[in-house]
């Protein structure tokens, strides 16, 4: 079925069709699902190079500014990663995303969908007015909350495991991490690692860096084998409590910085050092890498991967909540820092 016949048939301008397949805002949701269901019916993929191409011809000009892609997030505040300290990461993952975006085009620009008294209804009607289309989410301060349905015709890409719903998203690759992280403690001696994890954090890496490091535990850890030490925060005699009864060779932190000082704190007035003593490890949050051994997820390529995959979105024209998400995952980086013995020649 041609774009003529189809805006024969609903009695609209083929010009309509044209825009209505090409999901622009200048045409209204209703046309475009009209259009949209009539050419699925008829086998109708579009042809999403030859689209852009064609923009490009249109413009009779060298490929410039495309348009302006969207940043949001459920979080209360308007810039969480200026707000809380513990989400600083989103501000290199910000970078990565607009340096990604820049390179091909592309503006981004943050919207506060939070914005107190702006209802996600209205956010998504002043997207459409501004012809936004593509939306990267960072996530939600509350892991199990879910996206608004009023952004639910636009193209978007999540990060991280927050927001647990059926969405196109990237994340840092938290098992393959882990492994790297368990597979340096093992060539470099230790038998006996101990973890202590965020319950939060555990939740938000879907409870990766646990479940691998069981795994871990069971393959190759002496026995007994040491619990998890779960925490939220900072608590010296639950520390020590564990530390004294357990005795771990190493010990492996998923924590924010707080939680890091106070293991620190505590080693320094019990006069043991890393890593003459014990060895120190952290799966992620390093605030000192010229000091701490570990993992530093790669948050600017997380960020230029989504955008990379919003493009894809856009591209193909898809805009519905998808059947079949796709997942994107980006492998940490090893830092060698100071806390853990050196590798054996």
């Amino acid at each position: 079925m041609s774009i003529r016949s189809i805006a024969r048939k609903l009695g609209v301008s083929a010009t309509a069709v044209s825009l209505a397949l090409q999901n622009s805002p200048r045409v209204s949701v209703e046309l475009r699902q009209k259009v949209g269901a009539m050419a699925r019916e008829q086998g109708h993929v579009p042809n999403a190079r030859l689209t852009e191409l064609m923009r490009e011809v249109r413009r009779g000009q060298k490929p410039g500014y495309h348009e302006t892609l969207g940043t949001f997030s459920l979080f209360p505040e308007e810039e969480p990663w200026r707000e809380r300290a513990l989400y600083w990461h989103f501000g290199p993952m910000i970078e990565g995303a607009r340096a990604c975006a820049e390179s091909h085009g592309y503006r981004l620009e943050n919207f506060w969908l939070k914005r107190p008294g702006l209802k996600p209804e209205r956010s998504a009607s002043i997207l459409r007015a501004r012809g936004i289309r593509g939306l990267f989410c960072l996530g939600s301060l509350d892991v199990d909350a879910e996206l608004p349905t009023a952004l639910q015709d636009f193209a978007i890409v999540t990060q991280g495991a927050s927001i647990p719903g059926r969405l196109h998203r990237v994340a840092s690759h938290f098992s393959a991490d882990a492994r790297m992280l368990f597979d340096q403690l093992i060539e470099r001696g230790y038998r006996r690692p101990g973890l202590c994890i965020c319950v939060s954090g555990d939740r938000r890496t879907d409870r990766l860096y646990s479940a691998t490091f069981l795994g871990y535990q069971e393959q190759a850890a002496e026995r007994p084998l040491i619990p998890i030490l779960r925490a939220e925060t900072w608590d010296g005699h639950e520390f020590d409590r564990w530390f004294v009864s357990h005795r771990p060779d190493v010990v492996v932190i998923h924590q924010y910085e707080p939680y890091i000082q106070g293991v620190v704190d505590y080693l320094n007035q019990r006069r043991l050092h890393a890593p003459q003593d014990l060895g120190l490890a952290l799966l992620d949050k390093n605030p000192d890498i010229s000091f701490f051994s570990g993992i530093c997820q790669d948050y600017a390529r997380v960020g230029a991967i989504s955008v990379e995959m919003l493009l894809g979105r856009l591209l193909l024209q898809d805009f519905r909540p998808p059947k079949h998400p796709r997942v994107e995952l980006v492998v940490g980086n090893w830092n060698e820092g100071r806390t853990l013995r050196p590798l054996q020649k």
